[in-house]
């Protein structure tokens, strides 16, 4: 009976280098559709393996490196308030719903972008977020110059829901490099940002010229609730922040008008999600806090913010 020859040694390694270069051309292809599909990141991938190569604590960048001691004497410029929040359709109750507290406080940026004034700016319109009533802007002129009332305006600062949805790339994103949504399904503006930054400038300096007394920016932060592990990392949130808000701090110099924050409680602790430092609300006029976060925040003598 005949056998058929065997290969040689030579003709299986022939064998198994071909099949080898078929399986690598196949996995290429492959990672590289996933990549063109948003699934994976090849910039993520790399510093994860940098990572495990190479493990070292999480670290601050140099120039932020130092401890901030906050003296309970000069935590802020300003005390503690008691504000109620006004809704926008009850104007002409101002007075009224203000009884017993030190103001009222009006929003005018909401977290979906939304603003309660009418806006010149041309992003503003692109993103249908400026108030559509002509008559808003002099009935805020007119509340503002009511004797004796202090007006607080409130400004979402970077959880933006309509503007990440008119321009995704002003929104953080997520590892795949689509836009990320918190839990509500908003987007947060990137404080880097350029034209962001242009844009809450210009909504701040148009908040100051109606004649609010003050301006407190919330969600002047990285966000801290949601699917956090699936963003895109981000270097240097400490210094993003403080650079917006000094941007901010310009844009209304030249008017009368205190430029308040709300407090995040991780601003103690070094590299803090939320990017805020000690620091940062330092350079504020006054700092607020939801109760909850009040006691993380003592030294600076927070005022309460109010739900809604």
């Amino acid at each position: 009976m005949a056998y058929p020859n065997k290969p040689s040694p030579l003709v299986r390694a022939g064998q198994v280098l071909l099949a080898l270069i078929c399986s690598g051309g196949l996995l290429a292809g492959g990672f590289l559709l996933l990549c063109a599909l948003g699934v994976l990141s090849p910039a993520e991938i790399s510093r994860q393996v940098t990572a495990w190569l190479d493990p070292r604590p999480e670290s601050t960048p140099a120039a932020a490196v130092q401890e901030v001691t906050v003296d309970e004497d000069d935590a802020s410029a300003a005390g503690p308030i008691r504000a109620v929040l006004l809704p926008l359709d009850q104007l002409d109750r101002a007075n009224t719903l203000a009884a017993g507290s030190d103001g009222v406080i009006l929003d005018m940026k909401d977290p979906d972008g939304a603003l309660g004034y009418v806006s010149a700016i041309p992003l503003a319109a692109d993103a249908g977020t400026s108030y559509a009533g002509p008559e808003r802007n002099q009935d805020l002129l007119d509340l503002n110059d009511t004797p004796g009332l202090y007006t607080i305006a409130r400004v979402s600062c970077l959880r933006d829901g309509a503007l990440v949805e008119t321009d995704p790339g002003l929104g953080l994103e997520r590892v795949s490099g689509s836009p990320w949504r918190d839990e509500a399904g908003r987007g947060w503006l990137d404080p880097t940002d350029p034209q962001v930054q242009s844009y809450l400038a210009g909504v701040c300096q148009e908040i100051a010229r109606l004649g609010f007394d003050e301006i407190l920016l919330t969600d002047f932060a990285y966000p801290t609730q949601g699917q956090t592990g699936s963003l895109r990392p981000t270097a240097g949130r400490s210094q993003a922040l403080a650079a917006l808000g000094r941007q901010l701090q310009g844009a209304v110099a030249d008017y009368d008008v205190l430029l308040s924050v709300a407090g995040q409680a991780d601003s103690a602790r070094p590299n803090a999600p939320s990017g805020q430092t000690a620091a940062l609300l330092a350079a504020f006029g006054r700092v607020w806090a939801p109760a909850g976060d009040q006691a993380a925040l003592a030294a600076f003598h927070p005022s309460l913010l109010p739900d809604g």
